[in-house]
């Protein structure tokens, strides 16, 4: 089987690392014989520098399924349009928002550096911020903050060009190119749905609920609920019960989906 796993919210529950209990319960999957994978919100060089070097090799959705980096090269990539990323940016001047972007490794951030989100950008300082005129191949702009989150929303939901990801913990939201999703790239890299056990808190992890064959909801988002085999309360035993859920169903779909 493949076991795929959200970071934020599901195994990452400071921004910033990844226990090693559960790190080695993730190791306990591959010595069982599953294929474990990582779907985040973030870009790959974000996920990174959360988890060991014995899982640099694996499988990273990032950006919410417009990047996928494999075996440690690049294999896939849904860049935004630049006529549209150029539109997206007149609307967060027209709308006080302040952004970032993220490209296939660098970053162009406007906005006031010390907002608590840029904490989890570039944890591990590999890259490097960019000017706007240096970006290309853009594959999600982030709004981090805006004077006027209605109209910029209205204004979002115009466009048929685009995918909107909202944040349930964060008042932010980023947005990819139409028809991004984790699940979408997940099939691309030949993971079927039957074959995949998935874990994660929030709404851009709906797509791969929606088909996996078995999902686990860490915490209560309500439109993940009708799609989960079970859930995980996030209280003072969630890193306890995560471990004891990752190592059972490990047991459970041992010799399947292979």
């Amino acid at each position: 089987m493949h076991f795929i796993f959200d970071i934020d919210g599901t195994i990452c529950f400071d921004g910033r690392s990844v226990s090693p209990a559960i790190q080695d319960a993730l190791c306990g999957l591959e010595r069982r014989g599953h294929r474990i994978g990582f779907a985040s919100a973030r870009p790959y060089r974000d996920i990174l520098p959360l988890l060991d070097e014995r899982f640099h090799d694996g499988l990273f959705v990032g950006a919410n399924g417009a990047m996928t980096w494999h075996r440690r090269q690049l294999t896939a990539l849904t860049p935004l349009d630049e006529e549209a990323l150029t539109q997206l940016f007149e609307l967060a001047e027209r709308h006080a928002a302040s952004c970032l972007v993220d490209l296939e490794w660098h970053y162009h951030y406007h906005g006031d550096p010390a907002h608590p989100f840029m904490s989890m950008v570039d944890p591990g300082k590999l890259a490097r911020p960019v000017a706007r005129g240096e970006i290309s191949r853009a594959v999600k702009l982030l709004v981090t903050e805006c004077e006027d989150p209605e109209g910029l929303k209205r204004a979002l939901e115009r466009r048929e060009d685009i995918r909107i990801h909202h944040h349930s913990d964060q008042q932010i939201v980023d947005i990819t190119a139409g028809g991004v999703d984790k699940a979408g790239a997940l099939a691309r890299h030949g993971i079927a749905a039957d074959e995949m056990v998935c874990f994660g808190n929030d709404s851009n992890d709906l797509s791969m609920f929606a088909v996996a064959r078995h999902a686990v909801r860490v915490g209560d988002h309500p439109q993940l609920r009708p799609h989960a085999k079970e859930s995980i309360a996030r209280d003072q035993h969630v890193e306890r019960e995560l471990i004891s859920a990752i190592l059972r169903l490990g047991e459970q779909y041992a010799g399947l989906g292979h």
